[in-house]
């Protein structure tokens, strides 16, 4: 597995800034102006780095749940198994998933920063019934896309707020998280160990 690094997944240290250390704004990169636009307007981008923050701030550490996933299970992830895909995405369902935000990071780079509420949490920040989850996609430093939605007894509904580049469709981003998450639950899994970043991070293989 490739070395983790701040260089290769600055999602990590993004998620890791409290309200008192934050920048007032991420040096990520974007593709054009259309993107930078969208992210101007999208409050619940910002919200979710905002709330991150927060939580973090509440108990004064790092409070993300990070994961690297494996070659192997990236491309099963990633199409190569749509039946595993089916399982685990109904599994999100059948067994809670606890309320956590954090970073998702596979191969080259690719790393989904989440954030999944919990239903008292979803009420009081989102003004919302159900469970709010969100995510954005970034390769290494470059912002990719956003998606959002809510979790309620009859699925998915996801909130047409998004931004997708690369011929990504709604649902995918959530989708894709969603199965990580649901794969990881309740599972005894390795912690991945690296002198070049100070995060947490588990391994998904």
């Amino acid at each position: 597995m490739k070395e983790i690094t701040y260089n290769d997944y600055p999602a990590l240290l993004y998620t890791s800034f409290t309200k008192d250390d934050a920048p007032e704004e991420l040096p990520f990169n974007v593709s054009d102006t259309g993107a930078r636009d969208y992210l101007s307007k999208c409050s619940g981008f910002k919200n979710m780095f905002t709330f991150i923050g927060a939580f973090n701030s509440m108990v004064k550490e790092n409070t993300t749940t990070n994961y690297i996933i494996d070659d192997r299970l990236f491309r099963k992830m990633d199409g190569g198994d749509m039946k595993f895909c089916e399982i685990q995405y109904n599994n999100f369902f059948r067994y809670y998933v606890k309320e956590k935000r954090g970073v998702v990071m596979f191969r080259e780079g690719g790393n989904y920063v989440y954030m999944l509420l919990g239903k008292e949490e979803t009420k009081m920040l989102k003004g919302l019934n159900g469970r709010y989850i969100c995510t954005a996609l970034f390769n290494k430093n470059h912002f990719l896309g956003f998606e959002e939605g809510l979790i309620t007894e009859q699925g998915l509904g996801v909130i047409h707020s998004g931004h997708y580049e690369g011929g990504m469709e709604m649902g995918n981003y959530l989708a894709f998280v969603m199965v990580a998450l649901a794969y990881a639950n309740n599972k005894n899994l390795k912690v991945y160990t690296s002198g070049k970043v100070k995060e947490r991070v588990y391994i998904l293989d």
